[in-house]
């Protein structure tokens, strides 16, 4: 999820405290509001001056830079570091300028986020386009909008409604780009769907 910053839908979150609760949960001090994120999902603190991510047993896992992280063990965070919760939330662990040239530890670190919020309808549409990747087909394809349209009990063009919806929220624009084919891949790229491949 390269880098997160202007631009590309992220927000910056200035932490503050020693320690920082990240899940669905309203208590934390980051709310994730997706089902695939534990209610108390990670936590982020601060200790001798190191900055450190533990995973709080969720049920998804929690990762950084690709490496899966075991629950309840401190993992470092570095400037820069891609904190993924379970597959569907990323953040940029970003520290300060002053942090960053060895200053006094204690004063903003950042955490810039970037999430796809999808309505129910636009999640099914999203899952039901990949229906034939579960039937175990040699050469599996995408689904066509009289299929999606059929599964949902709708017409297609409820489902092209919704897909231009989805092609907003992946930030796809042109008509080059706003189709079913990069929309999944899309959808893939940022671990938004929840199909076997």
């Amino acid at each position: 999820m390269g880098g997160a910053g202007a631009g590309d839908g992220a927000t910056d979150i200035e932490l503050e405290g020693a320690v920082i609760r990240i899940g669905r949960g309203a208590e934390n001090d980051v709310v994730v509001d997706h089902t695939s994120v534990s209610r108390l999902h990670a936590r982020v603190e601060r200790e001798a001056g190191v900055y450190r991510v533990i995973d709080l047993g969720s049920t998804n896992g929690t990762s950084v830079d690709g490496v899966e992280l075991r629950p309840w063990q401190p993992h470092p965070l570095t400037h820069g570091s891609t904190i993924d919760l379970a597959g569907v939330s990323q953040m940029r662990f970003l520290l300060s300028e002053e942090e960053r040239a060895g200053g006094d530890a204690a004063t903003t670190r950042r955490v810039a986020e970037r999430e796809v919020r999808l309505t129910n309808v636009e999640q099914e549409v999203l899952e039901y386009l990949f229906m034939h990747y579960d039937e175990g087909r040699p050469a599996p394809r995408l689904a066509t909008l009289k299929e999606v349209a059929e599964k949902r009990f709708t017409s297609t063009a409820a489902v092209k409604m919704t897909l231009q919806g989805l092609y907003d929220k992946f930030e796809l624009d042109g008509p080059t780009e706003r189709n079913k084919e990069t929309l999944a891949l899309r959808a893939q790229q940022w671990k938004v769907v929840r199909n076997r491949f």
